[in-house]
């Protein structure tokens, strides 16, 4: 198991499979992605595209921001915050210790556990299945299963916007 001391991009195999771009001293500059290839855990935000590659176990401690494709037979234990995109691909597993904000993806096949104290209030889309013992929120769609587990919480939205937007405050 590789342990990070340094930043994910010293060590890490990086490849691009779909640009990221950010500004930097007034230039938009492509950022590569971060690959997993190897069984890892990271001490280090990450903020661009992280995918994990089948059959790695990744432990992420710190924040994660940006798209993350979890590969079939891989599996991402995420400690720190994670916003944005999260795709759990059939024979993946996720599991949730912090607040996950944005979009989480479960394929068919795919398990998303969201752990005590973990917080998921964005989009939902189930299609494997999603145990919850954490708190998430009301609107799940897809075919596939929702564990409520003992006290877990089911939130509903504080306000819901003409656009069908979901704030939730508080």
């Amino acid at each position: 198991m590789t342990m990070l001391s340094v930043p994910v991009s010293e060590w890490v195999s990086i490849v691009n499979l779909m640009p990221s771009y950010m500004y930097r001293d007034g230039r938009m500059v492509e950022i590569p992605d971060t690959v997993l290839t190897e069984d890892s855990e990271i001490h280090h935000p990450i903020n661009n595209r992280l995918v994990i590659r089948p059959g790695v176990t990744a432990t992420i401690f710190a924040s994660v921001s940006g798209t993350v494709r979890v590969m079939s037979g891989s599996t991402l234990d995420a400690r720190g915050p994670v916003s944005g995109t999260v795709s759990v691909e059939a024979g993946a597993r996720v599991t949730f210790r912090s607040a996950a904000s944005g979009t989480i993806n479960v394929d068919s096949g795919a398990i998303a556990h969201l752990m005590p104290g973990a917080v998921a209030l964005g989009v939902l889309h189930v299609e494997g299945t999603l145990i919850n013992e954490g708190t998430r929120g009301v609107d799940v769609s897809g075919g596939g299963k929702v564990e409520d587990r003992e006290g877990s919480t089911v939130r509903r939205p504080s306000r819901t916007l003409s656009d069908g937007t979901t704030i939730y405050e508080g």
